[in-house]
């Protein structure tokens, strides 16, 4: 019950902070601005949260640099500690900017990986507790928050909002980077799985991880003209760790995030079952050249043929569920790396696989973090294939209700 209770004390301090923003905020200040400086709001807008916490952080100063969140300042072997002693309750100390992302992440951004109502509570409150006990979650939330704040603040053009989106940039880049950079030392080269305790928590950030890669896209300075590249830079920023969700899955399948990697088998459909006959036309296309004789390049080969094996499973996946779920990008975690070379290169049959992956992104189009990625990528594979291979994605272009000649039907 005691993490419970600190858990809804914390939560009640990032709601208070929170609206207590939005009523004393005017049109002259802007959100960040207004509530990161310190000529005002130190004083009233900085409470000592009293949490079942791993760490002991030491009033931050002032200054912008300062008012984030200091995890990795800790080296290894005070993570060690934290991890052998955990007995006596300490005092958590969150920066003022620290708690408006907090507070953001419980009215608002958690539901960017929630599905529905069911997984919402999980997201907003569970994780908020499990990144109470581990620093990088609680870096990977704030980091989202701030993207999503960021993407809010891209939409008014305003030239006072400038310095905003500078500084929540920052903030999401930095934030982004401490969880990447501790999850990277944590698991190593070896890749080894974490510890049972702490599978909760890396399954979370993991997965907010991914979500992070596709919402950065989402910025327009950070997105290019093609789709194509735009794919493939978020494909670059989810191999190393972020591949351990994969084993993960089945670790915490009886535990309290159960509903986030089990799927709930659908009364209707969502997908016909076509989507076999697409995944039989893909792998008779990879076995044989176009001249009719076997390919010479083994290699290339084995390579689409593991991404159409793992595309099939996430086929599945979404023509049994009810609801399209985070679950469905682990395909981006198990292809080889090998395969966004040869769909850089053009290669046309990893052209059609990736094209057929597009149907999983166009299910996610309504989150704010995919939006219409997955038509965009596939018109423009449409583009790159021509209409004499048109015929090896029709699946998709019809999954997608796009038409031979690239627009929406």
């Amino acid at each position: 019950m005691s993490d419970v209770l600190g858990n809804k004390q914390l939560r009640n301090h990032a709601y208070h902070l929170y609206y207590v923003k939005e009523r004393l905020q005017t049109p002259t200040h802007s959100p960040i601005s207004s509530f990161c400086s310190t000529s005002h709001t130190d004083e009233c807008f900085h409470p000592e949260l009293s949490i079942s916490s791993s760490l002991h952080l030491h009033q931050p100063h002032a200054r912008l640099s300062t008012l984030l969140s200091p995890w990795t300042s800790l080296p290894d072997h005070a993570a060690d500690k934290i991890d052998r002693d955990r007995k006596e309750p300490e005092t958590c100390t969150l920066s003022p900017c620290d708690l408006t992302l907090l507070a953001r992440w419980c009215a608002t951004t958690y539901q960017s990986l929630a599905s529905d109502g069911r997984d919402a509570e999980i997201w907003r409150s569970l994780i908020v507790r499990e990144a109470m006990r581990y620093p990088p979650l609680l870096d990977g939330i704030l980091a989202l928050s701030a993207l999503e704040m960021l993407g809010d603040c891209g939409r008014d053009n305003a030239q006072e909002h400038k310095q905003d989106q500078q500084q929540l940039r920052h903030l999401a880049m930095l934030h982004w980077d401490r969880a990447r950079t501790w999850l990277d030392n944590q698991l190593g080269p070896t890749r080894l799985e974490p510890t049972r305790k702490h599978s909760n928590a890396v399954l979370a950030l993991c997965n907010i991880l991914m979500v992070f890669a596709f919402a950065h896209m989402q910025i327009p300075s950070s997105s290019r003209e093609s789709a194509l590249e735009d794919f493939c830079d978020i494909f670059r920023q989810l191999r190393g760790s972020p591949e351990i969700v994969v084993p993960l899955i089945d670790q915490v399948q009886p535990g309290e995030l159960a509903s986030l990697v089990r799927p709930e088998e659908a009364r209707h459909r969502v997908m016909p079952d076509t989507f076999t006959l697409a995944i039989h036309a893909l792998r008779k296309v990879n076995n044989t050249h176009p001249d009719g004789n076997l390919d010479p390049d083994a290699n290339n080969k084995r390579i689409n043929s593991q991404a159409i094996d793992s595309l099939s499973s996430c086929l599945r996946y979404i023509a049994w569920s009810s609801r399209p779920g985070l679950i469905e990008l682990s395909w981006l975690l198990v292809i080889p790396a090998g395969f966004v070379d040869l769909a850089l290169n053009h290669q046309p049959i990893a052209l059609s696989i990736l094209a057929h992956y597009c149907v999983v992104m166009y299910h996610l189009r309504s989150q704010w973090w995919m939006g219409d990625l997955g038509t965009r990528l596939l018109k423009e594979i449409r583009q790159l294939l021509g209409r004499d291979r048109s015929g090896d994605i029709q699946w998709a272009l019809d999954a997608v209700a796009i038409d031979g000649d690239g627009g929406a039907r």
